[in-house]
């Protein structure tokens, strides 16, 4: 799917913070409507309005590419995933991390008010859960909290064991995840460690439960490589049976 295609512009109807470093901002408008129907880890292209636009400009599909409107400058484009989309009310939830050296789409979810303006694509994604395994791996950091989300949230009706591993800064940044019965969510408070690292000795020194195993694992782009490295060749978990994405990659130190 090209990120160009199918897009719509939405407005903010409100937002609100999930922890002290997660916004979540809720979209909707007449262009939401007929939306593709909400799947787990479903991701979205944003288009934020630039220096001196109310509304992003926004190209137009073609054989040969996007077009974009003569004269105008380009939107920032940001990838995110869906939260929540609610096609019966008419919203659509994204959430942001605002980091300490926020990025344009943080800066814009920290002064979004309603009715700013919002560009999205369509949802793409990957991801099918897979029932008939014996247990499920499922591994990120704060960036991927809310894929995480919607991961467990599809993985609601699997009836064996699932093991949650989450690095988060601190005890504040932890949120409710819905779990079964069977599932076991361990939260790392990552404090002065470097990103990753937490996640990485945790899943690397973990006891996990015996039989087939399907791995979803978004995160840090250094620990994800480390992690997924660490399944094949140790867990010997097939490469087909392991989702990983590098969602973002941390500065090396100065």
């Amino acid at each position: 799917m090209s990120e160009y295609n199918a897009h719509r512009t939405l407005r903010v109807l409100r937002t609100r913070m999930v922890t002290p470093k997660m916004a979540r901002v809720t979209l909707g408008g007449d262009e939401l409507a007929g939306y593709p129907a909400f799947g787990p880890d479903q991701r979205i292209k944003l288009f934020f309005p630039v220096a001196g636009q109310d509304r992003p400009a926004m190209p137009r599909a073609s054989s040969g590419g996007p077009i974009w409107p003569p004269g105008e400058p380009r939107p920032v484009i940001r990838s995110y995933t869906v939260r929540r989309h609610d096609a019966e009310a008419g919203e659509l939830d994204v959430d942001f991390v605002l980091h300490t050296a926020a990025g344009p789409a943080a800066e814009w979810a920290l002064r979004a008010q309603p009715g700013d303006w919002v560009g999205i694509s369509e949802p793409g994604g990957r991801y099918q859960p897979d029932l008939t395994v014996d247990h499920h791996l499922v591994i990120g950091d704060e960036s991927a909290l809310p894929a995480i989300c919607t991961v467990l949230s599809a993985l609601g009706s699997f009836g064996g064991p699932i093991t949650v591993f989450v690095e988060v800064a601190d005890a504040a940044e932890e949120q409710s995840l819905p779990l079964t019965a069977q599932t076991r969510a361990h939260w790392l408070h990552r404090a002065d460690a470097p990103p990753g690292r937490p996640l990485t000795d945790a899943v690397t020194s973990a006891t996990l439960p015996e039989g087939t195993c399907q791995a979803w694992l978004s995160a840090e782009s250094t620990a994800v490589r480390d992690i997924r490295a660490h399944l094949l060749d140790e867990r010997a978990v097939p490469r087909r049976m392991i989702y990983a994405t590098g969602y973002w990659r941390a500065r090396p130190p100065r």
